[in-house]
């Protein structure tokens, strides 16, 4: 039998009667490979959803009328032109007036998205600052931010805007570079792929439709035969002291009450109070959010 003949045409009216469809109903639909379904789509933008593990999408001429944050819901799907969560979240915090709190983002998203949030920090796209028991996001762009802190009436604070670029671990750089996934979402793509495997495909065949190596498939298949779906589940080696909010809060309050002091007498007030805090995690602190003040030599 020869293969059913799909055109662009039929892809399109399809999105256009059902608005948001999943590549699973695609597919069962025409009968061809997602790839094949890509090819047509060409010259289509098409948008993933925000919530229900980004599985929707829709074509960007088919989206209904959205809010004032450019956010499109239908039938429980949550669409955004902005992009997928994080360009999403990094446009949201960008044009606010005064920053976001975590809860103001999980409410205009509807999604849960601290880790995604964290991820932006980490990457230096966005700040934030703790105001109270909630973190404000705010603008990476120095004057934007200025502009956000100050209608909030904490131009003060800037000091203790928190702004952290790390470099990737080599890790989550190989992650970025096969997969282009979010952490979280690493394990389930390789379930998916011992779940193709299982089902009767080649690994070669599952390399080619998820667009990875076979050396993966492969990997991932022995190590789920070994350890079972736990050893699929990557873990990185954690810090052995980890500086709590609790302790970096109360660093904060007594350097603003003792000016003068340096991180080892604050290491040793904060150990009288029984905090297992080292000296060197409390000047690495400091010096972290620039109140470490530098030492100046005079020539004689």
């Amino acid at each position: 039998m020869q293969p059913q003949k799909v055109t662009k045409e039929e892809v399109v009216m399809f999105f256009k009667k059902h608005r948001v469809v999943t590549w699973e109903q695609l597919t069962s639909q025409f009968n061809i490979t997602k790839q094949a379904l890509q090819k047509k789509m060409a010259g289509y933008p098409h948008l993933t959803s925000l919530n229900q593990n980004r599985q929707y999408l829709a074509l960007e001429e088919f989206i209904g009328e959205t809010n004032q944050y450019g956010i499109w819901r239908h039938n429980g799907i949550v669409i955004s032109i902005h992009g997928n969560t994080p360009k999403t979240l990094t446009h949201l915090i960008n044009t606010s007036n005064c920053g976001l709190s975590t809860k103001q983002i999980e409410q205009i998203t509807s999604v849960m998205c601290r880790s995604i949030l964290l991820k932006l920090l980490k990457q230096g796209v966005v700040t934030r600052i703790k105001e109270g028991f909630d973190y404000i996001y705010l603008s990476s762009e120095p004057k934007i931010r200025r502009s956000q802190l100050e209608k909030r009436g904490l131009e003060s604070y800037e000091v203790l805007v928190e702004a952290q670029v790390s470099q990737p671990s080599v890790k989550e750089r190989e992650i970025t570079n096969f997969l282009e996934l979010d952490d979280e979402d690493y394990l389930l793509k390789r379930l998916e792929m011992v779940r193709r495997v299982k089902s009767g495909k080649s690994k070669a065949q599952v390399a080619k439709e998820l667009e990875c190596s076979p050396n993966t498939i492969r990997n991932a298949c022995e190590t789920f035969e070994k350890d079972g779906a736990k050893g699929l589940i990557i873990t990185r080696e954690q810090p052995k002291h980890k500086m709590t909010e609790a302790v970096e809060k109360e660093i904060l309050v007594i350097k603003a009450k003792h000016h003068e002091w340096s991180p080892e007498k604050i290491g040793t007030e904060l150990r009288e109070r029984n905090l297992d805090i080292s000296d060197r995690s409390v000047r690495i602190f400091l010096d972290k959010i620039g109140l470490i003040q530098k030492k100046t030599h005079h020539k004689a």
